[in-house]
């Protein structure tokens, strides 16, 4: 049996639907109630609990072989909720973790790559078999029927810094891949695209893929990430105000640096070149054209 936690996120659903292609007894915890979704994507079994909750996490661990560990994105609590699945794996004899980590986590003024440096620290430190994968952020941060429909590419930091990407589908397959293969214990994977680009020239790929004029803009960092107004019935939560100053951080990062890495690990773990952004831009043409299959019939 693998667990996969925070499983009904983004990163979690395609990991299980990339384990269940594999054969795997996937079971799949999160702490959001609607799981059904994950049961159509593979997952044998589903328990609902918190990650904060050692009696959540000692049940979700009974009887497993191996952890994919995905933490919350851009939560004030991601780090103590790592350390604590690594001691209730450690207590369940646990024979496998994978940590989902972040691309450069050592670029600590990112609130969120401290978090993923914290928790990598206590892999570490586990005396288990680990593997760590340092993914970069994924192509599916950009969606493509919206940006198509709109004929605008917005972002909240300079337009012509370049940044690497990631397919989601290739970083599953590589969880997929690694989780039960003695092969990769002890290793830490960086995994990033091939593609450096700007979003000028992102814009330019969907355009010359969807046929659309396709414009890059950028917005302010507000309008990408909208705290709920506090009022009488709503108040902003300590999660809304870490994920705003965490993006703060990130985007003036992203803005004067960029980011990117080395796409040669990804290669040889696929045993083919990462998916490139103009082959992702082509399949989600094809996926939300009317004459494809419904989106629950392609795993992503």
């Amino acid at each position: 049996m693998i667990l996969v936690t925070a499983a009904n996120g983004r990163t979690g659903r395609s990991v299980v639907a990339a384990l269940a292609r594999r054969g795997h007894n996937v079971r799949a915890f999160d702490i959001a109630r609607d799981l059904e979704e994950l049961r159509d994507l593979g997952a044998a079994q589903v328990i609902v609990g918190d990650m904060l909750n050692p009696g959540d996490l000692s049940r979700a661990l009974e009887g497993v072989r191996a952890v994919i560990h995905i933490g919350p994105p851009l939560h004030p609590r991601e780090a103590e909720m790592g350390h604590l699945v690594v001691a209730a794996a450690r207590r369940a004899g646990v024979e496998h973790l994978v940590q989902f980590s972040v691309t450069h986590p050592q670029l600590e003024p990112l609130l969120n790559h401290q978090a993923k440096l914290a928790i990598e620290r206590v892999v570490l430190m586990s005396r288990m078999a680990f593997t760590i994968l340092q993914p970069m952020h994924y192509m599916q941060n950009i969606d493509i029927a919206r940006v198509t429909a709109s004929g605008v590419l917005s972002q909240p930091y300079d337009l012509n810094t370049r940044l690497a990407h990631v397919d989601l589908q290739d970083v599953a397959e590589v969880a997929a891949l690694v989780v039960t293969n003695a092969e990769h214990h002890h290793a830490t994977y960086e995994l990033c695209g091939a593609d450096y680009l700007n979003a000028h020239q992102l814009a330019a790929v969907i355009s010359a893929e969807s046929g659309r004029l396709v414009t890059a803009e950028q917005v302010p960092v507000a309008d990408a990430f909208r705290v709920a107004r506090a009022s009488s019935s709503q108040r902003v939560s300590e999660e809304d105000d870490f994920r705003r100053d965490a993006m703060v951080r990130l985007f003036d990062h992203y803005g004067r640096y960029g980011i990117t890495g080395n796409p040669n690990v990804l290669s040889w773990l696929l045993g083919r070149p990462p998916t490139r952004f103009d082959q992702y831009v082509r399949r989600h043409l094809t996926q939300d054209s009317p004459s494809s299959p419904p989106s629950g019939a392609a795993a992503e």
